[in-house]
């Protein structure tokens, strides 16, 4: 009989492990509705681990805000160094755009990402978040040299993406409507409604 070995995991990959746990659990429970029992149980960790890494819950949540943050800002460089998927010039902003649409699909990403928004009412959430969309908005403005004017349109429509995907209004970008949503079509209340 073959002898079993396991392989111990090193800190660094704990932490990765807990992250990712605990952006599962925070984007469904929020920074209040969140045990860190839970994201401890669900890694296989013991608590007092999970705060040997994390020290608090708070540094917990702001680790995995952070994490949140950086994807985005991953997924914005990748979609800038890769180009155009198909023949079709397209402006940076573009490619961008495109790439978050792709990220939306993450449903516990964009949920964290709210639910960071959410927790802003806490003085150290508020301030890791502000440095967190600034570094995002530095990243956007200088891979794509925008004016101010479509930086704030790019975000702007960013945060309309975001609640169009969390209200699960399917469609396409391309045929939304505020109007339409206002007057309660019914194929755009309905998941995966519209064409």
């Amino acid at each position: 009989m073959p002898a079993v070995t396991s392989t111990r995991q090193t800190a660094d990959e704990r932490r990765d492990a807990i992250i990712a746990a605990a952006l599962h659990a925070f984007a469904s429970g929020g920074y209040m509705g969140t045990s860190t029992e839970s994201i401890a149980r669900a890694v296989g960790v013991s608590q007092p681990y999970l705060f040997q890494l994390f020290g608090t819950k708070r540094e917990l949540f702001l680790a995995v805000v952070r994490h949140a943050f950086w994807r985005a800002r991953l997924v914005f460089e990748e979609a800038v160094r890769r180009g155009p998927r198909d023949d079709v010039p397209h402006t940076t902003l573009e490619l961008m755009g495109q790439a978050y649409i792709d990220l939306l699909a993450d449903r516990d990403l964009l949920r964290v990402q709210l639910q960071a928004y959410a927790a802003c009412g806490d003085a150290d959430v508020r301030d890791v978040v502000r440095e967190e969309f600034a570094t995002l908005f530095a990243a956007v403005q200088r891979l794509s040299s925008a004016s101010d004017e479509e930086l704030h349109h790019f975000f702007a429509e960013g945060m309309l993406l975001n609640v169009w995907a969390i209200l699960e209004l399917g469609g396409s970008p391309k045929n939304w409507s505020l109007g339409r949503l206002l007057t309660g079509e019914p194929d755009l209340l309905t998941p995966g409604g519209g064409a």
